[in-house]
């Protein structure tokens, strides 16, 4: 019986420390973020302000005492299926304490992780998303956006372009756009306010995914001589191949691309070729002279780690891991999601910027301490101009008329 009972325990001993005893050990956050396909440049970025947040905390002893463990599922396309796949596997298998993905959908991410309680942090900012949690808020309660919606950071657009200091020859606009939620409310609600304020429309195009050849297109707005080009693209590689044929024969045009001028890929396969190009990044921490010390020692340290100024996505996505381990902290159980998604609903957190706060639809509306912040690419960077709300002139830049301006 003796010699039963000391084998029983060895065998207890050694099962306690195999490695899937001790991964309980760890708390695991799952990542579901495009590694292929056309949005892994935003996906880089976005993993980039992650993983800067999960090192810290584990460098300072992790959190309730475990190490943070990174759970990556490739998003690829957004395609609906790979979303509600991805959630399955995280929170279903892999049993996650929270997913942080960057912008991750249309939707389809709110109906997939809605299904479970662990917090859900993504970046979409499109009303289709916010629509489907307000039919069901208290199914929905784990989904937080972490941006301002699309019909909101439009109109933010157009207050940015309407304020640059410069005189425009004519109030012609061409508009173009991408065939998904995102890219329609942007379209929709720019073409709505610069009609209201006088401007003609002269081109609307809604454009596919991959569309890199704009020849014909480019012919038809050399006819039109526009003051302002708006492209809602978010994609990098689209952006970029129409700023090179945009400058083999230029207008006298502003060239305004909004969210799409605010991926690393964006300036570094233009580089100074894009100095001029306005655009916009919601939920952003104005860099690389930042508005106070402790944003700067944060844009400081980013560029330290990855030798670049800061891109669309990376510090929103590292604030919302803090937001979520701060609230795991003050409740004690990474596992109470209740508990968990009641501390961030009602306390928010104290980021770099100030205290951010989400709203009854769970989203991170466009506010003093995430703003939305105005760039102009300069010298092969982006330059904060303005920030909003209020739309105010940024102190440490100011706008350049492009050099392809005559």
């Amino acid at each position: 019986m003796k010699r039963f009972n000391l084998l029983t325990l060895v065998m207890a001993v050694c099962l306690f420390f195999t490695p899937a005893a001790m991964a309980a050990d760890t708390i695991p956050v799952g990542v579901p973020i495009p590694m292929t396909g056309w949005a892994a440049g935003s996906g880089a970025d976005y993993f980039k302000g992650i993983t800067m947040a999960i090192d810290e905390i584990n460098g300072s002893g992790g959190l309730l005492g475990k190490q943070l463990e990174i759970i990556r599922f490739d998003s690829k396309g957004y395609e609906p299926e790979v979303v509600m796949q991805a959630a399955d596997y995280l929170c279903g298998q892999k049993n996650v304490a929270s997913v942080h993905a960057g912008w991750a959908g249309w939707g389809q991410d709110v109906l997939a992780y809605g299904k479970y309680d662990a917090p859900f942090f993504a970046d979409d900012g499109s009303q289709a998303a916010v629509d489907i949690f307000k039919k069901d808020p208290k199914k929905y309660y784990n989904i937080y956006q972490t941006t301002d919606v699309g019909v909101e950071q439009a109109k933010s657009m157009f207050r940015a372009l309407m304020a640059l200091p410069y005189e425009y020859p004519n109030k012609k606009v061409v508009i173009i756009n991408t065939d998904d939620s995102w890219g329609l409310e942007v379209g929709d609600t720019l073409e709505a306010s610069f009609k209201e304020n006088g401007w003609k429309v002269s081109k609307r195009e809604t454009v596919p995914y991959g569309t890199n050849e704009w020849g014909v297109m480019l012919s038809q707005i050399r006819r039109i001589k526009p003051a302002i080009i708006h492209m809602e693209i978010p994609s990098g590689q689209e952006n970029i191949t129409f700023i090179q044929q945009f400058l083999k024969k230029p207008t006298n045009t502003i060239i305004s691309l909004g969210w799409g001028v605010t991926p690393r890929e964006v300036v570094d396969a233009l580089g100074t070729a894009a100095d001029g190009i306005i655009g916009e990044m919601p939920s952003g921490l104005p860099g690389p002279k930042a508005p106070n010390p402790a944003a700067q020692a944060w844009v400081d340290k980013f560029v330290k780690i990855n030798k670049h100024q800061v891109p669309a996505g990376a510090w929103i996505a590292y604030t919302a891991v803090k937001a979520w381990a701060h609230a795991v902290e003050k409740v004690g159980d990474a596992y109470d999601f209740k508990a968990v998604n009641a501390y961030i609903q009602e306390n928010g957190y104290e980021g770099e910027l100030g205290l951010i706060k989400w709203d009854k639809d769970n989203v991170l509306r466009a506010q003093a301490a995430a703003p939305v912040v105005h760039y102009q690419v300069q010298g092969g960077e982006l330059q904060p101009i303005f920030t909003d709300p209020p739309l105010t002139p940024y102190p440490y830049g100011k706008f350049i008329k492009p050099r392809w301006i005559k």
